[in-house]
């Protein structure tokens, strides 16, 4: 069992602040140039905000009839990184989007627990598609495990077994 660096969820919704998801870019060194063409050291900083996104899949409340959704509040970000998230859906569209290694830790950990939740989500459908259907709920694998399988023949390990 793996003990994860990051709370659970209801602790990350709770939270006033959340670390970043995708990487900040690094402060950079530079210089002035004026017109007198007397060089002066400068920096640029990234232009880093809080965001509040809402989220959907993460929540287990989620909103219905008008409800406000529960938001992951004060997400570390570029500004210029606002605007994919936007373009990708929302939060849960960008963490789906993005490979693991495009993200932060946090932003890797939020991605593996989207797809449980994606998967218990499909798990639920399957179960409540066979019980309309009649058929008993499977327990342990699922049927796309056992599609395929072929049974192994015992074979002896010591010959004349």
């Amino acid at each position: 069992m793996s003990i994860s660096k990051f709370p659970n969820l209801s602790t990350l919704l709770s939270r006033r602040s959340n670390p970043a998801i995708l990487p900040i870019s690094p402060t950079r060194a530079g210089n002035n140039k004026p017109k007198s063409l007397q060089k002066t050291k400068r920096t640029f900083k990234p232009n880093v905000t809080r965001v509040d996104w809402p989220i959907n899949l993460l929540s287990e409340n989620v909103g219905v009839n008008g409800d406000v959704l529960p938001k992951l509040r004060g997400v570390k970000m570029q500004m210029r990184r606002v605007r994919d998230v936007e373009k990708a859906g929302g939060l849960e569209g960008l963490l789906l989007s993005r490979a693991s290694k495009d993200l932060t830790p946090f932003g890797a950990y939020l991605r593996s627990q989207v797809f449980n939740q994606l998967h218990r989500i499909k798990l639920d459908l399957e179960a409540e598609k066979r019980a309309a259907a009649g058929l008993p709920l499977e327990s342990g694998l699922s049927a796309a495990s056992t599609i395929g399988e072929v049974p192994k023949a015992k074979v002896p390990l010591v010959e004349g077994q």
